[in-house]
């Protein structure tokens, strides 16, 4: 007898920040979801043992062979086991640009390793191209058909499910958001920053990031290593491996395959809507088919575009759901300048302890510029910084220390507390010109799947941004009384360093000028929808993940409700 075909209410690809929460909220919903994931499901217990291991018991001292990772952004000896090597899983960019895609394939996505900023954008970020008579914004892009209102509930509830610490500070470019507990105490660097700030006008606050500073739910609290780049066996950090997963498996209406490489989106050719999708097992190379009701890609930004334009037919010639031609373009992602350090004098000599902090650092400064009571700069928008100071096990800066001997160990150790360091953010525009498509070369991944190129690199207004981040940068150091570590001022890294990557299939009200409605539904396959960054209309200086949990639980709560009134 043939097996009966089963039919499920929804499929989610991807189980990062948004497939995570997607399958988090449909499955709480009573739907029958199956959850398909590229990679495996890991056990942090065994996964993340570079987490706590110190450079002198590392091959190389940490560093590998000499050469082994020049030229790489994210791997090294400590993650190589994490994350998809770029040189062995390759992929195509076009003559004259570059682009850093950062991938992990397993369950959880990148939230294995994230930095855990969990940032609200404000309703500025939402309207940029209405609200510049307002603020004094300059009315480049475009608006997104939601509201910083309509998305609140969701911030809400997002913050709630990670376990966001953070403080009230009631700024608007930086909305408050729910949080678990306070902003642990600054470092000594960080407190004089702060003061620094405050002498210059810019605001200095506590950071906000999604790590537990107390015991929840069978998860430990941060226990300040400093090492969430490699993972984290205690769990104290949000992952969806680690906070979602675990509740849904061993219900009965969920089902979750791992090693299930999704290469496209199945149509029914009768009704032109999604009847499932055609995935690879990643063991055993052969093509299978799952079958829903209501198909949600939330695997990545470039991997749920991949999908789509990898599911072209007849109908769908340029790909699916891209009649309006915008599905791939409007690649952005946050641009890194203003990475300079200092050295706090006052505290040379001071005693060494632990400083490496929950997470890294304990203080934020956000966005000051082209907004109501900020500084007027001549580039559009605006940008952020994320500092870090006090000692580090690994002090780098020691090779840029003269000596030898006795003496030069007692210069690294009395500098050690002195360093302070700004890392700065800022926001791309939204341009055409900046895109993924189909490799047209034929490049395959090693599944067989048509792999992306990327055609993607800064514009002027990035470019004239990145230099007055370095000098706002400066600013803030000598107002905290540091002496700047000599250095040059580079071209920001390529587009994807950030790993901030958005905006490929972006929603709007206009089915001719976007992919999907303001519910992430596409405007052409109605039981199709597209839950993670690739809506995102436009990509202010903060970083996205919350927004990419919150925007994947509103669309997947009116999922739902659609289904449930059969609305789709």
């Amino acid at each position: 007898m043939a097996q009966k075909r089963v039919v499920y209410d929804a499929i989610i690809v991807g189980s990062g920040a948004a497939g995570g929460v997607a399958a988090h909220v449909l499955v709480n919903k009573g739907l029958n979801v199956l959850l398909l994931e590229i990679g495996p499901k890991w056990d942090r217990n065994t996964q993340f043992y570079t987490e706590h291991s110190w450079p002198y018991e590392m091959p190389f001292r940490g560093l590998g062979k000499p050469g082994q990772y020049d030229g790489l952004w994210k791997v090294s000896a400590y993650t190589e086991h994490l994350y998809v090597h770029p040189r062995i899983d390759l992929y195509a960019t076009a003559p004259g640009t570059d682009f850093h895609w950062t991938r992990i394939h397993a369950v959880g996505g990148r939230t294995n390793t994230w930095a855990r900023v969990s940032l609200r954008m404000s309703e500025w970020d939402f309207k940029p191209k209405s609200s510049y008579k307002e603020i004094g914004q300059d009315g480049a892009g475009e608006d997104w058909p939601i509201s910083y209102q309509d998305l609140a509930p969701y911030y809400d509830k997002a913050e709630d499910l990670m376990g966001v610490f953070g403080t009230r500070e009631n700024l608007a470019v930086t909305p408050d958001g729910n949080y678990h507990a306070p902003t642990p105490p600054p470092r000594c660097g960080e407190t004089l920053l702060i003061k620094g700030g405050k002498k210059i006008g810019i605001p200095v606050i506590p950071i906000r990031k999604a790590i537990l500073l107390r015991n929840r739910e069978g998860r430990s609290p941060c226990h300040y290593c400093g090492n969430c780049d490699y993972g984290c066996q205690t769990a104290s950090r949000f992952s969806t491996l680690d906070t979602i997963i675990p509740k849904l498996i061993g219900r009965k209406n969920f089902t979750l395959r791992t090693g299930a490489a999704v290469h496209r989106v199945l149509l029914d050719p009768k009704t032109g809507k999604a009847r499932g999708v055609e995935f690879i097992d990643t063991k055993n190379r052969r093509t299978y088919e799952a079958y829903a009701k209501v198909v949600a890609l939330g695997a990545g930004a470039m991997e749920s575009t991949r999908i789509l334009l990898n599911s072209k037919t007849r109908h769908h010639e340029n790909g699916l759901a891209n009649s309006s031609g915008v599905l791939g373009h409007y690649l952005m992602d946050n641009f890194k300048a203003g990475m300079i350090g200092g050295w706090l004098t006052d505290l040379k000599g001071g005693e060494v302890f632990n400083d490496d902090g929950a997470g890294g650092g304990h203080i934020y400064i956000p966005r000051h510029t082209n907004i109501k009571g900020g500084r007027k700069v001549s580039a559009l928008r605006g940008w952020q910084y994320q500092p870090n100071s006090g000692s580090a096990a690994f002090p780098g800066f020691a090779r840029r220390v003269d000596g030898f001997g006795a003496s030069f160990k007692k210069e690294v150790r009395d500098l050690n507390p002195t360093r302070v360091s700004l890392a700065g953010f800022g926001e791309c525009l939204p341009y055409f010109d900046n895109y993924c498509e189909i490799d047209p070369d034929g490049l395959n991944d090693r599944y067989g799947i048509p792999q992306l190129r990327f055609n993607a690199k800064w514009h002027d207004n990035e470019l004239k941004m990145a230099e007055l981040m370095f000098d706002t940068a400066e600013e803030l150091l000598r107002a905290a009384g540091a002496e700047i570590i000599p250095y040059s001022r580079a071209l920001p890294p390529p587009p994807g360093d950030a790993t901030h990557e958005v905006g490929t299939a972006r929603m709007g009200d206009d089915p001719k000028t976007s992919v999907l409605n303001k519910f992430n539904q596409a405007h052409e396959v109605k039981n199709l929808f597209v839950v993670d960054g690739a809506s995102l209309v436009s990509n202010p200086e903060k970083n996205c993940t919350l927004t990419i949990a919150a925007v994947a639980w509103r669309a997947s709560e009116y999922l739902a409700e659609e289904l449930r009134k059969k609305a789709l």
